[in-house]
């Protein structure tokens, strides 16, 4: 059940003043309308319209999904359960939080950075499977597998990888190089996998697709129609069966001049690779449109280069794109980027 259009107009109108360096994210989660305040200078802000229609701003000491919360209620808790696994750790900093799902941390252990990532008791015990699982590097590709787990904590702590990530390439004009980039991705699909790791293929993703509709839906009742249709996609016959991210896009890949780093791994699974070149294609393009309002053929000719036949691409775009459509919904500053692709998606679906 997600949240109604009339609550997320009360919870909007009982958020704090939002300035331009900061993002409103919606969400709708147990049928609740919450709201993420996400700026680059700050630590993220949640807040939810609750059941007697008042807004709340959650805490994370709070969460009563993430076991370690609790620590938050005193930053010198959290610095010194860290600093008994990792050594002296300072400028502890929030980056990121998903009420429920997981909080991230940022510190500085000496000259190092060294980002936690504390997460809930499904996704851990997820996470735990797959890092024992996981390769250390395939080629010039290498994992940003744990420095250490924190299982009392369930966390795991990582360094922050070398080089600059694809999306910093792109948002810089810099040309990165496509070959590494290609050869990463191809490398990634032919890794090492464990038989029972969760599978991303073409059903996952449309799922995920339908149901990211339904929640913008809420903001753009149009994306209803779309879901429906969507969830009428039949599965492709072709699949490229090897290891899957699951979620490949540019800030996930860095880039360095003899290698490429590959971070985020705890949802990693088995499946269908076309997941990930498909995904990471899609958000080239989403970029290009953010930055420019045009497609600047970045995303085709990676298609192109790994030699994607047009139907199967076709049908593979609409279902990722169509995620996005939902996505964005959600994000109000990017209406008119979420029209663009709702007329993209509809386009594609009639091919």
């Amino acid at each position: 059940m997600n949240a109604s259009p009339a609550d997320f107009a009360a919870l909007r109108s009982g958020l704090p003043a939002i300035d331009t360096d900061t993002e409103l994210v919606l969400r709708s989660d147990d049928g609740r309308a919450c709201a993420l305040l996400r700026a680059s200078s700050a630590p993220p802000r949640n807040f939810v319209l609750d059941a007697s229609g008042e807004v709340r701003e959650l805490a994370l000491a709070h969460d009563t999904q993430l076991p370690a919360a609790g620590l938050f209620l005193a930053p010198a808790e959290v610095q010194a359960a860290l600093s008994s696994v990792l050594g002296p750790v300072t400028e502890l900093q929030l980056v990121a939080w998903r009420p429920g799902k997981r909080a991230v941390v940022r510190m500085r252990r000496g000259r190092e950075t060294v980002f936690v990532k504390f997460l809930d008791r499904k996704t851990w015990t997820r996470a735990s499977a797959v890092f024992a699982s996981l390769a250390d590097s395939v080629g010039a590709l290498h994992f940003a597998r744990p420095m250490c787990l924190l299982p009392e904590l369930f966390a795991y702590a990582a360094m922050a990888v070398p080089g600059q990530s694809l999306r910093e390439h792109l948002a810089r004009g810099n040309a990165p190089s496509w070959f590494l980039v290609d050869a990463a991705v191809r490398a990634l699909a032919t890794a090492p996998c464990a038989d029972d790791l969760p599978r991303h293929d073409f059903a996952s993703a449309r799922d995920a697709a339908a149901k990211m509709l339904r929640k913008g839906a809420v903001v753009v009742p149009e994306l209803d129609d779309l879901a429906a249709r969507i969830e009428q996609l039949r599965a492709p016959e072709d699949s490229h069966e090897g290891l899957v991210h699951g979620d490949l896009h540019d800030k996930q890949v860095f880039l360095t001049a003899a290698g490429a780093w590959l971070i985020d791994l705890e949802g990693v699974g088995r499946g269908d690779a076309n997941f990930d070149l498909v995904n990471l294609a899609e958000h080239l393009r989403l970029r290009a449109l953010q930055q420019s309002g045009i497609d600047d053929g970045a995303a085709d000719a990676m298609l192109d280069r790994f030699a994607m036949p047009s139907p199967l691409r076709s049908r593979w775009q609409a279902c990722v794109r169509a995620r996005l459509c939902g996505v964005y919904a959600m994000r109000p500053r990017w209406a008119d980027l979420t029209r663009v692709l709702v007329s993209e998606v509809t386009r594609l679906l009639a091919l």
